[in-house]
């Protein structure tokens, strides 16, 4: 394992024109992270690269950063999606190339304390696939979203093969995925239809197309307090903002939207976040734009800033 870099501060920021409250710089400006998610247990935030094919932890006081492993290793591809399990002690995170035909998408499940991979699943379907993001319900089951096949896949809890779940061009290019408390919704974000509702049971779409685009172009998306939370930034450059979604009492419909940041120098090409008590990390600038995603060649440049975690108050 790389040796711990050095401690990075904490910067607090104070500003009354802003709703951010702390800042976590990131040491390698080409690690271009994607998924983040968050241990309790180890007080730690867990990024996956898709510049360097690799999992970085940061630890949430110190902001101290290392490997949790190294660049390849287990044959890890680059980073999407990723979810941690501490109750069952188990990091899942997603690899795999977007803008590369016909390769291979893969679930990669390893041990949070051994950080040893414990089992890969790849997208057995025929076809193109992606799997991109991933949440798990009350069960220990985790859905996943496909990027490139409209769908849903799950890796139920006793089982050890990924199945298709739900298929649809209602769901086309599905990115960010949360659940509601009560384990009866999953919430999808199709980029071109916007966050589209999925009653579990049924597999039945319980609301309209978003043709506002309100909810268009979600990233990261995330349950919380009855409400839903995402990145948007994918409906055009200066739409680059972190959002509040706000559903009904039956949690079935977007009635508005609360803009919490939007396009500014810390939000350019923002990605995913994580939710903390009443806090939300967001990867603010994520430098995706420098990065060639066919040959994985990062533009260097002095001008390009490093990556910042950004950590919004959240209600």
């Amino acid at each position: 394992m790389k040796r711990i870099l050095p401690i990075l501060v904490v910067l607090l920021i104070f500003s009354c024109n802003s709703r951010i409250k702390k800042e976590y710089l990131i040491n390698e400006k080409d690690l271009v992270p994607e998924g983040i998610a968050y241990s309790k247990k180890n007080d730690v935030f867990y990024l996956t690269s898709v510049g360097k094919f690799k999992i970085l932890e940061v630890d949430r006081n110190t902001g101290a950063q290392k490997d949790f492993i190294k660049e390849h290793e287990f044959g890890y591809t680059p980073g999407a999606g990723i979810y941690v399990d501490d109750e069952r002690n188990l990091l899942h995170a997603i690899g795999g190339y977007y803008q590369i035909k016909d390769s291979l998408s893969s679930l990669f499940t390893f041990d949070l304390t051994t950080k040893k991979l414990i089992r890969k699943h790849n997208v057995e379907d025929k076809g193109e696939h992606f799997l991109n993001d991933m949440i798990k319900d009350k069960d220990g089951n985790l859905y996943l979203t496909d990027a490139k096949d409209s769908s849903v896949y799950i890796l139920r809890k006793d089982n050890d093969r990924l199945e298709l779940f739900f298929k649809s061009p209602e769901i086309e290019l599905p990115n960010g995925i949360a659940i509601s408390d009560d384990n009866t919704k999953l919430y999808i974000a199709s980029s071109p239809n916007g966050v589209r509702i999925l009653d579990i049971s049924s597999k039945i779409i319980l609301n309209e197309e978003d043709k506002l685009g309100e909810s268009q172009g979600i990233d990261g998306l995330e349950f919380f307090n009855g409400n839903l939370f995402g990145v948007q930034n994918s409906v055009g450059a200066n739409s680059f903002n972190f959002r509040k979604l706000i559903l009904n009492d039956a949690q079935n419909k977007i009635l508005g939207v609360e803009v919490i940041d939007s396009h500014t120098p810390k939000l350019n090409v923002p990605l995913t976040f994580c939710i903390v008590g009443d806090e939300a990390i967001v990867i603010g600038n994520s430098n995706l734009q420098y990065l060639n995603q066919e040959n994985f060649r990062f533009s260097e440049s002095d001008s390009i800033n490093k990556t910042k975690l950004l950590v919004y108050q959240i209600e």
